[in-house]
């Protein structure tokens, strides 16, 4: 049977449908074109009932105001990570759309964008988010829906192949700030990757932020990664 080093497994960032673990370094979303503009035919989303015609209506924020510039620093990492990337998480809570008329069930918008992120050095990455990442608009003809930023991930891998281990950072709601900061530890057996004994066994690496959410045997054999934020003038 095989051991998971993680004791505590509950991630925040799990309530999010938007969010999974890499395909090319957690591109789970496509990236769409800004959209119509509202006001169209098309854009009040009045016969767009799935979600993947709904996203080309959430149109990205063309001059974002609220952003923050977060610097990763790897502590004592198994091995150099040449890919990184991340995304920004929003959901607007007020908002509602049809995703099945025939059970009559509705969903509110949720989107992610990638962070502008880059390598500084060999233990250093950036990475640029925004709190209003997206328009704050009618698209439904209901009222205006506002936005909400709900995640903030990064991940790293050695190389960018599909079976390296993805390391996920969820940057902590608390460090969304000028000065905040955040720490997790990673447990190194999983570098650079692992092989799947099961299919149920993700090739991905979940921060903890207490040393003893390991496992003993496995709390002995980590490195870390920090978080350190701050606005942008």
């Amino acid at each position: 049977m095989h051991e998971f080093p993680v004791m505590v497994r509950s991630r925040a960032w799990r309530l999010l449908g938007t969010l999974c673990l890499w395909g090319a370094l957690m591109a789970c979303q496509p990236t769409h074109s800004a959209g119509p503009a509202p006001g169209t035919a098309s854009a009040t989303g009045a016969a767009k009932n799935d979600k993947s015609a709904q996203e080309h209506l959430w149109r990205v924020n063309p001059s974002p105001q609220e952003g923050f510039e977060v610097v990763f620093e790897l502590h004592d990492a198994p091995g150099p990570f040449a890919d990184f990337g991340g995304y920004a998480h929003y959901q607007s809570f007020n908002c509602n759309f049809v995703t099945s008329e025939w059970a009559g069930t509705r969903s509110q918008p949720t989107k992610s964008i990638p962070l502008t992120a880059e390598q500084i050095d060999a233990t250093h990455y950036r990475a640029t988010f925004y709190r209003d990442g997206l328009l704050d608009e009618d698209y439904y003809g209901k009222g205006v829906c506002h936005w909400e930023l709900i995640g903030v991930t990064a991940g790293f891998k050695a190389t960018g192949s599909e079976e390296d281990t993805a390391y996920a950072f969820e940057l902590a709601k608390g460090a969304w700030q000028d000065g905040g900061k955040d720490k997790q530890y990673y447990w190194k057996g999983r570098y650079p990757r692992v092989k799947r004994v099961a299919p149920d066994i993700p090739a991905g690496a979940y921060g903890v932020r207490k040393l003893d959410q390991l496992r003993p045997g496995f709390r002995e054999n980590v490195f870390s990664i920090t978080a350190d934020v701050t606005a942008k003038p």
